[in-house]
C-alpha cells in the first residue's frame, strides 16, 4: 500500500489543493469569529447574534470539503498496526479492498446526498433559525465532499491496478 503524498500537477491536483486551502481558510475565519464573539459577549455587546449558528455551518462545510484533500494527501486516519506485519501481497490486497469499500460507501453517500438535496429543493424547505435560507444548501457540502471522496477512491483504485499491486 502506498502512502506517499501525490506530487502531481494538473486540474485534479489544483482542485484538491483548493479543497484544502478553502477548508484551512474557513477554519481560520471560524477561529476569528469565535474569538470576536467571546470578546464582544464579555463586553456585553451582541453584535453578531448568529455567530454560533454561522460557526456550526462553517465547521460542517470545512470538514466535508477537507476530507477529499486529506485522503488525497494520505493524511486520513489509518490503523495499520496489524497490516504492517502481514505479507506484502496481503497488504496490497487489503489496500485494494479498503479503497473499493471507500469508493462504494462514498458513492452511496454522494447519491443519498443528491437525493436529499433534490427532495429538500422540491419541497421548498427552509432553515428558520437566526439565519433563514433554503434547507438544500446544507446538503451541498456533504454532496461535494462525498462526490470528491468517491472520485479520489476511484483514482486510488486505478493507481493500484495500473501499478500491478494486486497479488
Amino acid at each position: 500500500m502506498s502512502t506517499s503524498v501525490p506530487r502531481a500537477t494538473g486540474p485534479y491536483h489544483i482542485m484538491m489543493w483548493c479543497c484544502g486551502a478553502f477548508s484551512a481558510i474557513t477554519f481560520g475565519l471560524m477561529s476569528v469569529l469565535v474569538t470576536l464573539d467571546v470578546l464582544l459577549r464579555n463586553l456585553n455587546i451582541d453584535l453578531i447574534p448568529a455567530s454560533v449558528e454561522i460557526t456550526e455551518y462553517m465547521l460542517m462545510i470545512a470538514t466535508f470539503i477537507a476530507a477529499p484533500w486529506l485522503l488525497y494527501q494520505g493524511g486520513h486516519i489509518r490503523i495499520d498496526v496489524v497490516v504492517n506485519v502481514l505479507p506484502r501481497s496481503l497488504q496490497r490486497l487489503l489496500g485494494l479492498l479498503s479503497n473499493a469499500l471507500g469508493f462504494f460507501v462514498c458513492g452511496v453517500l454522494a447519491w443519498q446526498s443528491w437525493t436529499v438535496l433534490q427532495d429538500s429543493h422540491h419541497q421548498g424547505s427552509v432553515v428558520f433559525k437566526e439565519l433563514i435560507f433554503p434547507e438544500w444548501w446544507l446538503s451541498l457540502p456533504l454532496l461535494i465532499g462525498s462526490a470528491l471522496l468517491t472520485l479520489e477512491f476511484l483514482r486510488r483504485l486505478f493507481n493500484d491496478f495500473s501499478r500491478n499491486e494486486v497479488a
